[in-house]
This record gives C-alpha cells, sequence and structure tokens, in this order.
C-alpha cells in the first residue's frame, strides 16, 4: 500500500510538470520591441502566460493586485479590465460606452511561484492589440490593430 501511494504521488507530480513549465526560449515582441520579463514566459495548458504587471504596464494600463480578493483590476482610458486567480472569464468595462463584457478564457490568471501569471492573448485582446503568434521562433507578437 505504501508503494502505491508513493507511486501515485510521483506519477501526480509527473503529470502536472507536464502542463506548466517556464520556456525559456519563448520571447514576447510588442511593437516590435522584445520585451524582458523578470520571470520567463510560462506554458500552461498551451497557453503563454506571462507576469501580469510587465504586461499591462507595457500596453499602458495601469494595474492594481487586491491580495485579499486575489483579483487583478487594470484600466486603460475608459476600459476596466477584472480578473480573479483561478476564475476562466475577464470582466471588461467601458465606462465611456456604458458597455461590459464577459470574455471567457482557457487558462484563468493563477499564482505559480509567488508571481501573477496572466494569459497574454487574452490581455492584449481585450486591450484592442493584434496578437499573432509564431511557432518557428516561439514568439508573440503584439502590435496596434490596422
Amino acid at each position: 500500500m505504501k508503494r502505491f501511494l508513493i507511486m501515485l504521488l510521483v506519477l501526480c507530480n509527473i503529470f502536472t510538470c507536464m502542463t506548466c513549465f517556464a520556456q525559456d526560449d519563448i520571447k514576447v515582441v510588442i511593437y516590435g520591441e522584445q520585451i524582458e520579463f523578470d520571470v520567463s514566459p510560462m506554458l500552461i495548458n498551451d497557453r503563454t502566460m506571462v507576469p501580469m504587471r510587465k504586461i499591462f504596464e507595457t500596453l499602458g494600463a495601469n494595474v492594481k493586485w487586491f491580495e485579499e480578493s486575489e483579483t487583478i483590476i487594470a484600466t486603460k482610458g475608459s476600459k476596466i479590465i477584472t480578473m480573479e486567480i483561478g476564475l476562466s472569464s475577464i470582466s471588461v468595462t467601458d465606462v465611456v460606452l456604458g458597455k461590459s463584457d464577459t470574455v471567457t478564457i482557457d487558462v484563468p490568471p493563477q499564482i505559480v511561484n509567488d508571481r501573477t501569471l496572466v494569459p497574454i492573448r487574452a490581455v492584449s485582446e481585450t486591450l484592442g492589440k493584434l496578437v499573432t503568434w509564431d511557432d518557428n521562433t516561439q514568439t508573440v507578437y503584439i502590435d496596434d490593430i490596422k
């Protein structure tokens, strides 16, 4: 029985590590400039996750972290974006238009090694950016929609 439990724990660790790992070779290029993160982008369930503060601020948004509720609130212009750790949706409100939408995402924001990571495509697109992926170079490109 003891061996079975040990084997089960080992298998659980192996499968957990397979879905979440840092990719030192994933690059992020915003407006033609490669962005450096203090924590490397990670693939989690095939989605590129990056530190929340750096991506929001690089895209011109103000961001606040509310630890008690594990909530991220970012603002840019008339948009308010709200995300919660573990929640698979993003709330996007445009206060000028009086319009609010909920965007479903594949991978929710999460805390990995004491860092709050968010899905780069979802965040960028809610801020009105064009996001493309180059599989050959493992690069995320973010630009303005033309």
